[in-house]
């Protein structure tokens, strides 16, 4: 039989080790939380700044287009933020989906991108073959551009609001699955949360 001072040094050294893991378990969570909140702050930057330019330079060229009047300067700012948009698209897509899941990156993709780009391929139009060219039905498209662009400008304002909101309640990355019994995994929630749930502890 093991003697007492030996039974007891065992117990402690089993308990510092599991206090020891959980510690940096948490410590390591905290870090990654860090980071990745620092990450999706530059994300939202990055993508607020984009969707403003685009805007300001869409509306900009729109005055153009429903005048049929020529200034290179405004039409070579409009082509160079699209540009510089679709050079960024892809990468900014595998961002939100790394950092907020698919449904966002979809909703950035077919609601964000494309109220943008249906609008400026209503310009382009116009722009290319002359208002008084155009049918009655692309006209009229044409000539109330300022409500699509105040729709997109508001389908764009309001992605970036959730992804703030999300941002500041924690709901992002791979953090967002730790101790989330229903969307992460197993290796993403502890002992001790389990055993809180178990008991009622934790609802």
């Amino acid at each position: 039989m093991l003697p007492q001072s030996v039974l007891i040094g065992l117990v402690v050294a089993v308990v510092g080790y599991f206090l020891q893991q959980r510690s940096w378990r948490q410590k390591n969570f905290e870090e990654i939380r860090r980071l990745e909140f620092d990450e999706c702050l530059k994300l939202i930057d990055d993508l607020g700044s984009a969707i403003d330019r685009r805007l300001m330079e869409t509306s900009k060229y729109s005055v153009l287009a429903q005048r049929g009047d020529h200034d290179e300067e405004v039409e070579s700012a409009f082509r160079e933020s699209i540009s510089s948009w679709m050079g960024a698209f892809s990468s900014r897509k595998s961002k939100i989906y790394h950092y907020y899941g698919r449904q966002e990156m979809l909703r950035f993709e077919n609601v964000v991108h494309s109220e943008l780009q249906e609008v400026a391929e209503i310009l382009k139009r116009a722009k290319r073959l002359g208002l008084q060219n155009l049918s009655t039905e692309h006209r009229k498209e044409t000539l109330e551009i300022g409500g699509r662009l105040d729709v997109a400008r508001h389908k764009a304002f309001k992605f970036l609001s959730d992804l703030n909101e999300r941002l500041s309640s924690g709901d992002i990355g791979r953090t967002s699955l730790f101790n989330n019994i229903y969307e992460g995994q197993l290796e993403d929630v502890s002992r001790i949360y389990l055993f809180e749930r178990l008991f009622a502890i934790k609802s």
